[in-house]
């Protein structure tokens, strides 16, 4: 049986391996599924969106980012300080410096988020259909989202990203929903969190 480790080292190879021009076509799809998603919800607008900005072949939200926005939503993103990560607000997709690891972080100066509740959108190596998740192996998004938790938790994946089912630990945090370039998944029991839906 694979290990932890492997089976995110296999999937990230994987993933590394996409064309270009894949990526693209799939990060599309799935800013059209959050849009979607984002206009039968209203907490975004008031609670905010925790987002990623993309490293390497990470899915690309940047479209649905700028549609956020022109929308005046609260839109934050993470930095990283040794072992701990908190989000802070911008205003502008070019508010931007490289950070820990050389993914770009919001500068110096933005406004520090508490994030009590909102939709917080995810990467990962790995997820499979039950919501669970494999991060990069450092504990960052476990260790903050088992902090907060008020956010509604959206898994962000290539469909090849996506296992039927993976072995967890007690630290690995699940995910309300996935979304993919195929679909919208919801994961959890509960019909609404934070003022979201599940019935869409």
């Amino acid at each position: 049986m694979e290990t932890k480790q492997q089976i995110r080292k296999r999937h990230l190879q994987k993933r590394n391996g996409l064309a270009k021009e894949d990526c693209e076509k799939y990060s599309a799809a799935i800013c059209a599924h959050l849009r979607n998603l984002f206009l039968e919800m209203d907490s975004w607008r008031k609670d905010g969106v925790f987002g990623y900005y993309p490293h390497g072949s990470e899915v690309s939200l940047l479209e649905l980012y700028n549609w956020l926005l022109g929308r005046e939503a609260c839109l934050a993103f993470p930095r990283v300080s040794g072992d701990t990560m908190d989000f802070y607000q911008t205003a502008s997709m070019e508010e931007f410096c490289k950070g820990a690891f050389g993914i770009l972080e919001p500068n110096a100066g933005s406004k520090k988020v508490k994030a009590k509740r909102g939709v917080c959108l995810v990467p990962g190596s790995v997820f499979d259909r039950e919501g669970n998740r494999y991060g990069y192996g450092k504990g960052y998004y476990d260790r903050y989202l088992s902090v907060h938790k008020g956010l509604f938790c959206i898994g962000i994946a290539y469909e090849s990203q996506v296992e039927p089912w993976i072995i967890t630990e007690r630290c690995d945090v699940k995910m309300d929903a996935l979304v993919t370039e195929r679909a919208v998944s919801f994961f959890r029991e509960r019909e609404e969190k934070n003022g979201i839906n599940r019935n869409l």
